[in-house]
C-alpha cells in the first residue's frame, strides 16, 4: 500500500467522481482507476461502487475512509514536524468537541489559540459522541474533550473540569416542581428529552448510571434528540423536561427562556477531560494546543462563564 493511493482515494471521495478526482490532482483518469483497482485488491475488498450519479463509498470504503484521512494527517505532520526544529511550535491540530461542550468553550479556544499560536494550522470539529473514540484511535482527530467513558487502554484521559446536572424545564410548564432543589425522584418523576444511548455519552449516559446506582427504576422518555439546540428548543416549547449541564444553557436561563433545578445527588455530575490517542506522536503542536485547552477551561471556571462547572487542578504537563 503506497501513500500516493491512499491521497488518490481521498480525492475520489472528495470528488465524488474519478474524472474530477483526476482534473484535481493532474493525472490520467486511466492511472487513477489502475492505482484504485491495485488498493482494493491488495485490501480485497471493494471500496468505491460506482453509478450514474458518480461514485460512492461502499461500507468497507466508509471505514478505510477514516484510517486513510488519519495516516495521511500523521504523514503531513511528520513532514511539518522533521523540516522545523525541535523547538518550534507549527503543524495542524484538530480538536473534537460534543455539542455539549463546544457552546460553552469552542469560541474562547479559537481565540486563545490565534492569538496565542498564529502559527498552528487549528482546526475545531464539534461532534456527536458517539464518533469520537473512532475519530481518536485512527487519527483523524488528534484531541478531544469527553468524559472518562473513553477506552482507557488506547486513550489517555486527564480530567480537567467537573459539572453538575440540574432539570430543566419550560417557564410556562404546569407540572413544574418550586423553585428550588429537586430530588433525583422528582427530576425523573416525568418522561425526559434526551439524546439517544448511542451519542449521549456526555450527557444520557451520566443519567442513566446516576439512576443505576441509586437503584431507581429508568427514567421515561418523551423524545430523544441529538441536536443540543433542537433539545433545548423542544424543552422550551413544553414537550418535556430535560437533564443536562448548566453551562449548556446558560443564555437561555438568563433570558427567561428556560428555569433550572438543582439536583440533590451526587452522582449527578460529569467530568470532563482530554483525551489524546495513547498510540500517536505527540507532536509539539499537540502539546500547546493541549496546554492550551486546560488554561482556557481554567480561566473559564474561574472567570464564572461556564456556569455550574469546577476546574480541577491537573499534574499533566498541560494542566496547571
Amino acid at each position: 500500500m503506497e501513500l500516493r493511493q491512499l491521497k488518490y482515494f481521498l480525492a475520489i471521495v472528495e470528488n465524488k467522481s474519478l474524472s474530477r478526482a483526476a482534473e484535481h490532482l493532474h493525472v490520467a483518469q486511466s492511472a487513477l482507476s489502475k492505482q484504485l483497482a491495485e488498493l482494493e485488491a491488495e485490501l480485497g475488498v471493494q471500496l468505491l461502487s460506482r453509478s450514474r450519479n458518480g461514485v460512492a463509498t461502499t461500507e468497507a470504503g466508509r471505514v478505510f475512509h477514516e484510517y486513510a484521512q488519519g495516516i495521511t494527517k500523521q504523514v503531513s505532520d511528520a513532514r511539518a514536524a522533521v523540516l522545523r526544529s525541535s523547538e518550534t511550535v507549527v503543524g495542524s491540530v484538530l480538536a473534537a468537541l460534543p455539542q455539549s461542550v463546544a457552546a460553552t468553550l469552542a469560541l474562547p479556544l479559537m481565540r486563545a489559540v490565534a492569538r496565542r499560536h498564529p502559527d498552528i494550522l487549528f482546526q475545531l470539529n464539534e461532534e456527536l459522541t458517539g464518533n469520537m473514540a473512532e475519530q481518536l484511535l485512527v487519527g483523524r482527530v488528534d484531541v478531544a474533550i469527553f468524559t472518562d467513558t473513553m477506552p482507557s487502554r488506547d486513550i489517555a484521559f486527564t480530567p480537567l473540569v467537573e459539572e453538575a446536572f440540574v432539570l430543566m424545564h419550560s417557564p410556562q410548564d404546569p407540572q413544574a416542581p418550586a423553585p428550588g432543589d429537586v430530588s433525583l425522584d422528582q427530576a425523573v418523576a416525568r418522561p425526559l428529552v434526551l439524546p439517544s444511548p448511542q451519542h449521549g455519552h456526555c450527557t444520557r449516559w451520566i443519567v442513566d448510571e446516576a439512576l443505576r446506582r441509586a437503584g431507581h427504576a429508568p427514567q421515561g422518555i418523551a423524545a430523544e434528540i441529538n441536536s443540543v439546540y433542537v433539545l433545548k428548543s423542544a424543552v422550551e416549547a413544553g414537550i418535556g423536561p430535560t437533564i443536562m449541564p448548566l453551562g449548556l444553557a446558560q443564555r437561555e436561563v438568563e433570558d427567561g427562556r428556560l428555569v433550572a433545578h438543582r439536583i440533590a445527588s451526587p452522582d449527578m455530575v460529569r467530568v470532563l477531560g482530554l483525551c489524546v490517542s495513547r498510540h500517536l506522536p505527540t507532536t509539539n503542536a499537540k502539546l500547546a494546543i493541549c496546554r492550551l485547552i486546560g488554561k482556557v477551561v481554567r480561566d473559564l471556571c474561574e472567570s464564572g462563564q461556564w456556569s455550574g462547572a469546577r476546574y480541577l487542578a491537573s499534574d499533566a504537563p498541560f494542566g496547571r
